[in-house]
């Protein structure tokens, strides 16, 4: 057979054996979440924990399920509005330890079964903010503990530990800062860092400043604190990968 037909042939060959073999967990059991229906504190509150063999989601929408999925930021999914507001508690296991990306693709293929979940990539150009380094050496201590990362109130600050300036950037988008476009990590700054952000001479007026800044669409708040820390936001416009969903039905198939 002639050298450039049997490559041709492998070109089309190969794509359909590997999308046959398609990973996918041996148990999975998908169920409208109980408390979602309940209402009240808490019943918006998701959960998503994971180990080599099990992946266990609480309380999620399907919008939350396809993030994790494709590990794409909530900006980048382009579907109907009901992605973000009906839940779901999911319990998936596989017989054998299988590393992160590998949960992820199972996890999309048990949305293809239960939700007939269709999508595909393409690149938009949008608006966003685009965090940036300021100064030569930004003003960040690398992390030194195994901790969670997290952020929390203290004495007009937030405190952040053990965090990426991706999950910054994922964090300025959403409360309490609800910066009105995405996002962008540009620093290319690796490994996770502790930091403070000092917004206010205390927590009350934390408190306001955030909910003020909020309903006002106001990202000036943020301005001073990023420059002590040798950052900086930049409006820009540019080429971002999406997800837009071709297909999704909101009556789920249990079990």
């Amino acid at each position: 057979m002639d050298k450039a037909i049997l490559i041709s042939a492998l070109v089309w060959i190969f794509p359909v054996a590997y999308a046959q073999v398609s990973p996918s967990f041996d148990v999975a059991s998908v169920r409208t979440s109980p408390l979602a229906g309940k209402g009240g504190e808490g019943s918006t509150r998701e959960a998503i924990e994971f180990s080599p063999t099990t992946l266990t989601m609480r309380d999620v929408t399907l919008g939350s399920c396809i993030r994790w999925a494709y590990d794409f930021k909530e900006f980048q999914i382009v579907g109907p509005g009901w992605l973000g507001s009906d839940r779901y508690d999911i319990i998936a296991k596989a017989t054998d330890p299988v590393p992160l990306h590998r949960l992820r693709l199972m996890l999309q293929a048990l949305l293809a079964d239960r939700f007939r979940l269709a999508a595909h990539r393409d690149f938009r150009v949008v608006s966003f903010y685009a965090l940036r380094v300021a100064d030569r050496k930004p003003r960040l201590q690398p992390t030194k503990s195994d901790a969670p990362s997290g952020m929390r109130p203290s004495g007009g600050a937030l405190e952040f530990h053990n965090m990426s300036m991706a999950e910054l950037a994922e964090r300025l988008h959403g409360r309490p800062f609800g910066i009105d476009r995405p996002v962008v990590d540009k620093t290319e700054l690796a490994g996770t860092f502790d930091f403070t952000m000092k917004l206010a001479p205390n927590d009350a007026e934390l408190k306001s400043s955030l909910e003020r800044r909020e309903s006002e669409q106001d990202t000036s708040l943020f301005i001073r604190p990023l420059r002590e820390l040798g950052l900086k936001l930049n409006a820009e416009r540019g080429p971002v990968e999406q997800l837009i969903i071709d297909h999704a039905e909101r009556k789920h198939i249990e079990n």
